[in-house]
Parts: structure tokens; C-alpha cells; sequence
């Protein structure tokens, strides 16, 4: 990896290899082989990291956008737009490391912003011009309703997943302890119902077994939305 100057005479990385990696990204695995793939884990743990991270992009941006264009009006307006756009590139330089690191995809940086001009006037102005930079500010808007989704996904299908599966596992626990037949599954006009029969117990085993495989497809479909976001908001 080099480095070159932009037509403002700034440096910047040549990422001509970090794309040609984007390129050859690894197959992922097999429907049979995903629950026990380290890819799959890693887009788990993406998936839940995105909902703090998100909500902390979300919020920051929201507010420090808002404040900014209500006080656009003063001297304070557009420095703290500038500011909030320059910091919004460096929580996308933080994005792309963490879509290398967790999702194996690594995209180019785009180049700095283009300064017409020295000074707090130059810099204010070529923030505010800045496409990148823009575009990261919207990905830390849409960053957050993908963190909720990835989230819930991610803790709901693999816990109901686990506890299913290995439901003939832990049942005794119990009659033995808890002096009732199995998990209540329902109460209803008087009636509960339990998990205790031995079909009852192998179907709720059957169908941890096929969410064990159905969640690493539901959360590799969602670690592709973040990609395609990477790729189109982030990258050069």
C-alpha cells in the first residue's frame, strides 16, 4: 500500500490492494457447516456490537446535526456542522476496521477533503462539501435501526436455539427441583400446560436443531445489508 496526493496536494493511502481483497472475499460456509464456522460467530458478534455502537452513532449525530443547523443563524452554526462532519469521518475509519476485522471486508478509505483554501474558513468549507463525509453521517442514521434488528436477531434466534436443542438435556432439572413436570409452555382457564412428554420434548429438541442452522443464514443475510452499507456509504 502506497501513499499519493490528492489534486489538493494532500496524502492519502492507494488502496489498490484493500480493494482487490474486497474482491476476494472467503466463500462463506455451508448450510451445515455455518453454526460451527467462525465467519457465523463473527457476524453474531457484529450484529449484537451494532445496537450500542449504533445507538451511540445515532444519538451523537443526531443531536450535534440538529444543534448545529439551529444555530446556523450565529457564528457557532457551521464550525460545529464541520466538526460533526470531520468527526463522523473518523467513526467511518472506525466502521471499516470493524467490518475488517469482524464481517472480512475491507474497502478503501476515501480521500481527505479537498481544501480550496488555508485556514478555519477553508476547513469549515471543505467539510461542509465533503460527500464522504455525508455519507457517513447517514450511515450512522441507518446504522441504528440495522442494530436493533441484528440485535434481537441474534440474541433471540440463538438463545431459543440453544435452550431448544438441549431442552432433553436439562428437563429433569425440573420435576426434580421445581416440582412441576417440564417448562410451562401456556396457562390457560385454569389448565397449564408443560413441556414433558417424550414427543413434546423432541420436538421442542428438533426445532432448536433447525434454528441452529437457520440462525447463522438470518444473521449472514443481515451482516450482508452492513456490507452493502460499508461498501456504498464508507468506501472510496
Amino acid at each position: 500500500m502506497s501513499s499519493t496526493l490528492d489534486s489538493a496536494g494532500w496524502p492519502y493511502r492507494d488502496d489498490t490492494a484493500d480493494r482487490a481483497a474486497a474482491r476476494r472475499e472467503r466463500p462463506a460456509p455451508g448450510f451445515l457447516a455455518a453454526p460451527f464456522a467462525a465467519r457465523s460467530w463473527r457476524e453474531t458478534l457484529q450484529g449484537v456490537l451494532n445496537l450500542p455502537v449504533g445507538i451511540v452513532a445515532f444519538c451523537s449525530t443526531v443531536t450535534t446535526i440538529s444543534f448545529g443547523l439551529g444555530t446556523v443563524v450565529t457564528v457557532l452554526g457551521l464550525p460545529v456542522l464541520a466538526a460533526v462532519l470531520t468527526g463522523c469521518r473518523g467513526f467511518a475509519a472506525m466502521e471499516r476496521s470493524r467490518a475488517a476485522a469482524l464481517l472480512g471486508l475491507r474497502v478503501p478509505a476515501p480521500a481527505p477533503p479537498h481544501r480550496r483554501r488555508p485556514g478555519v474558513a477553508g476547513w469549515i468549507r471543505a467539510a461542509l462539501s465533503d460527500a464522504p463525509s455525508w455519507r457517513a453521517a447517514l450511515y450512522n442514521l441507518l446504522l441504528l435501526p440495522l442494530g436493533i434488528a441484528s440485535f434481537t436477531a441474534a440474541v433471540v434466534l440463538w438463545s431459543v436455539a440453544i435452550t431448544c436443542a438441549s431442552y432433553p438435556l436439562w428437563q429433569w432439572v425440573f420435576p426434580t427441583f421445581v416440582h412441576q413436570p417440564g417448562v410451562q409452555l401456556y396457562e390457560y382457564h385454569g389448565h397449564t400446560h408443560y413441556l414433558s412428554s417424550v414427543p413434546e420434548i423432541a420436538g421442542a429438541c428438533a426445532l432448536g436443531l433447525v434454528l441452529l442452522f437457520v440462525a447463522p443464514q438470518v444473521l449472514r443475510g443481515l451482516a450482508n445489508v452492513q456490507r452493502a452499507m460499508v461498501r456504498g456509504l464508507l468506501s472510496r
